[in-house]
């Protein structure tokens, strides 16, 4: 039963009065809070550097990028970055580390999407905000025939739905043999997967048809043929079953697809797909192994491409026995195909970093800015999320990172991380680091014996007891060199008796517990 309003004391109503007339009032300061960042060099990727630049965010969108003379909201939340660098955030376009499991066991999956299966508590996202990625493509691994849906994410939430800025990104397939196919298999299952599904819709679209004829007495029944064609764009989202629903958003063009080539002779079945089926504007090649082989076509194609982690190529000669090495991004540079890079899994090496892996680049010939342009808009491009991430621009997201130096030296981290204007992380504040790395104590000051509080005292109350135990044993001393009174004489030890002496009157044997008689006429 609700308590009656008469019960309750005035002066708690009146308190609950004003609570309800602020409550908007902070959520709506909450929500439009503002930040300026200043002072700092401000690398926009997508123009030129501004030296100690400012870069203002409202409602986590970036609504100015200037120098020193920028005006500063009065209301806005000013950060000082003096002597720092200010870019966005890395862009990491295609991992499975977010997911409990990289695949399904099923080989053919594409009803399945990875939002189910994104953990939020998985260590790999608390390391891209040390590692300054701010925007994930997180996708199925490549261990399949057709696997499910992806989506861009933020490395912060604590449920996927926080995380997740952008679902259905692309549905995951691969030409190259998934663990126990041969090629022959994972080809055969590839091409019945797409034809089943075109079998399924055209009798959907058949269905359509006839039911909305029996609704419209204008529409005339038409041959399965003709209906088909009619019906095809009928078809509603509630008439598509689980099993089919992402390929046939795959083929309205409302997903992407993300086609793996573990070596150069499955990019040909991936392309001639693509070609096929009207997805060239949509497609993205996911390359290992020799693939690079196939720069040439893959040109041709104009299909984009994410190169796997190990950047560098090595074989052995068979003629001369010399280990040859390509470096696979200098192959597609030189045929110009869009590419984007992927930091290696193993939390071990170094290739684990972004700015390291982009940094490579700048080691074969590639210009600082393309080299960072790759780890940011270039994999925004790709993705599909240039229009938000990749760079400092007026209308974009506000996901930046605050380096001590350069992004792409090694011996520069990640001081701060802003996700949509909001502080994600702080170097100052990051508990695993502080555990790691403690502050050593200050030392103390030269000339002064360290000395630990009340230790004085205590020294003191020592001497002092120290001096009244030398007193103590002292006194003992004297008590011991007394003479003491009259020496009391030895007692002699009983001798052992001789066989001839008198036996006593009373024996002292007692082996014998009986009594001992004695004759009758003796002691008379």
């Amino acid at each position: 039963m609700l308590p009656k309003l008469n019960r309750i004391p005035r002066p708690t109503m009146l308190f609950l009065f004003i609570l309800l007339l602020l409550l908007p009032a902070t959520v709506s300061v909450a929500a439009d809070s503002k930040v300026a960042l200043t002072g700092g060099r401000v690398v926009t990727v997508s123009g030129a550097d501004i030296e100690e630049g400012i870069v203002l965010i409202e409602n986590g969108v970036i609504t100015a990028v200037g120098d020193g003379s920028l005006a500063i909201p009065y209301d806005a939340m000013e950060v000082d970055c003096t002597g720092m660098v200010l870019s966005p955030g890395f862009v990491h376009p295609h991992s499975t580390a977010g997911l409990d499991i990289p695949n399904e066991n099923l080989a053919v999956a594409p009803f399945v999407d990875v939002y189910d299966a994104i953990d939020p508590s998985r260590f790999f996202f608390e390391d891209a905000l040390r590692n300054g990625v701010s925007t994930i493509h997180v996708v199925q691994g490549n261990n399949c025939v057709v696997g499910g849906v992806s989506r861009i994410v933020h490395p912060i939430g604590l449920s996927a739905d926080e995380m997740t800025r952008m679902a259905g990104v692309a549905l995951k397939m691969s030409t190259s043999p998934r663990n126990g196919y041969d090629r022959l298999r994972q080809l055969a299952e590839l091409r019945e997967v797409f034809s089943e599904f075109d079998r399924w819709r055209e009798d959907l679209s058949e269905k359509r048809y006839e039911q909305e004829a029996e609704k419209d007495d204008e529409l005339d029944p038409l041959p399965p043929e003709q209906a088909r064609a009619k019906g095809s764009d009928l078809i509603r989202d509630e008439d598509l079953d689980d099993r089919h629903r992402n390929l046939a958003q795959l083929g309205d063009g409302r997903l992407g697809a993300w086609i793996y080539c573990g070596s150069a002779t499955d990019v040909a079945p991936a392309l001639s797909m693509i070609d096929a089926r009207g997805w060239k504007d949509r497609s993205v090649l996911v390359l290992a192994g020799d693939s690079h082989l196939a720069a040439e076509e893959i040109a041709a194609s104009g299909v984009p491409v994410v190169l796997d982690e190990t950047l560098m190529y090595r074989k052995r000669d068979v003629i001369s026995g010399d280990v040859v090495e390509t470096f696979i991004p200098a192959v597609f540079r030189k045929a110009g195909v869009k590419f984007a890079i992927q930091p290696s899994a193993n939390g071990t090496m170094p290739e684990r970093f972004l700015g390291y892996q982009a940094a490579r680049l700048v080691r074969a010939g590639f210009s600082h800015k393309q080299a960072l342009r790759i780890v940011t808009l270039g994999a925004a491009e790709i993705c599909g999320v240039a229009d938000r991430y990749g760079s400092i621009e007026v209308g974009k997201m506000g996901n930046i990172v605050l380096w001590t130096a350069d992004p792409l030296e090694l011996t520069s981290w990640v001081q701060k991380v802003w996700i949509e204007g909001i502080l994600a992380y702080d170097r100052e504040k990051d508990a695993r680091l502080e555990r790691l790395f403690p502050e050593a104590p200050e030392p103390a000051a030269a000339g002064e014996p360290l000395q630990v509080e009340g230790e004085g005292e205590d020294q003191e109350a020592e001497g002092e007891g120290d001096g009244a135990a030398d007193d103590a044993e002292a006194e003992e001393g004297k008590k011991a060199k007394k003479p003491a009174g009259d020496p009391k004489p030895l007692e002699e030890t009983p001798k052992e008796k001789k066989p001839d002496d008198k036996p006593d009157d009373k024996p002292d044997d007692k082996s014998d517990n009986k009594p001992v008689e004695k004759p009758v006429g003796e002691g008379r």
